[in-house]
């Protein structure tokens, strides 16, 4: 390979990452623009729907913030009943929040304007790229 067509290479992978981020964004854009919460907000709900229940502590690392505004984060989505708080048995300063069933279902209502067979063409096409990245990150 040529220096001439690294750098070409080099230029269509930046092209791509960047269409894909800008093309992410505004399919989260679209999917929240009918309710009032945030990308952020959201992406909680979605993380809380895949893995059950988390930590504060685990929402601040996973949104590289602090423990204070994960549970900031938390607030709103508490205040309109779609999670709730949990504190632990044993030790009370550990608080899990959980997904309530509105919570559920605003998640499934983000999605309503698409068809299931969109969706699993998404899906799919994520999937892909999700292999594909996770080659590469080896």
């Amino acid at each position: 390979m040529s220096i001439k067509d690294r750098e070409d290479a080099v230029s269509n992978v930046m092209n791509q990452m960047t269409e894909l981020q800008q093309k992410s964004q505004a399919f989260i854009e679209r999917i929240i623009k009918p309710s009032s919460l945030t990308p952020n907000q959201i992406l909680l709900l979605f993380q809380l729907r895949l893995s059950g229940s988390l930590t504060i502590t685990d929402v601040a690392e996973w949104f590289a913030v602090t423990p204070g505004a994960a549970s900031s984060m938390s607030d709103k989505l508490e205040d309109l009943g779609l999670l709730r708080r949990m504190r632990a048995s044993e030790d009370r300063r550990v608080v899990t929040i959980v997904l309530t069933e509105q919570g559920e279902q605003q998640i499934v209502d983000l999605f309503r304007d698409f068809e299931a067979s969109e969706l699993t063409k998404i899906s799919g096409t994520l999937e892909k790229i999700n292999r594909l990245m996770a080659e590469i990150a080896e």
